[in-house]
């Protein structure tokens, strides 16, 4: 199990390297974690994580100014300070900073939270959990999410109990 502040920290630390990739990473991590636990922090690491990741590698977003990275540093590191309030507090702070610099800079309607939702309850569907419960932990729309599924090759391909599933079924019919 990761803890909370090694999720932080290292989220810290991709982000003062300018680090999509590893933001990704810890992106995941936490996601995995979320799946077991369900906590919204663990949620929120994951949700944030991965939509500064897209900011980072878009070159739409160029570089942005320290104001807003050290925004998002500063609710980073009272997020890991603080009790679970501060916690929950800090990280959709960085939430609502990601939506707000992606309604000024974005050239999409679906801003770059959206599609982390979608994302993020599509791999905790994959990973076996129902897609309410998915829905429900990441803020995403359920028939969305089913979309974003149907529209990818995951359903194919992931390794989730679904995968499994899908496995033992097939072996069944065919034998």
């Amino acid at each position: 199990m990761v803890s909370l502040d090694k999720l932080i920290d290292r989220s810290v630390s991709a982000l003062e390297r300018r680090d999509a990739l590893e933001l990704r990473t810890v992106s995941a991590d936490a996601l995995t974690e979320a799946a077991v636990e369900g906590h919204r922090e663990l949620i929120l690491i994951a949700l944030v994580d991965y939509a500064l990741s897209k900011i980072m590698s878009k070159v739409r977003y160029g570089e942005m100014d320290r104001k807003f990275y050290d925004s998002v540093m500063g609710n980073f590191l009272a997020a890991k300070a603080g009790p679970k309030e501060v916690t929950l507090k800090s990280l959709e702070a960085i939430e609502n900073s990601v939506i707000k610099l992606d309604a000024k800079e974005g050239n999409y309607i679906d801003n770059v939270m959206d599609k982390a939702r979608l994302k993020k309850a599509a791999a905790l569907y994959e990973k076996g959990l129902s897609l309410k419960r998915a829905s429900e932990l990441t803020g995403a729309d359920p028939a969305r999410v089913l979309e974003f599924i149907g529209g990818s090759k995951m359903h194919e391909f992931g390794g989730g109990r679904n995968a499994e599933r899908l496995k033992v079924a097939r072996e069944v019919f065919a034998g």
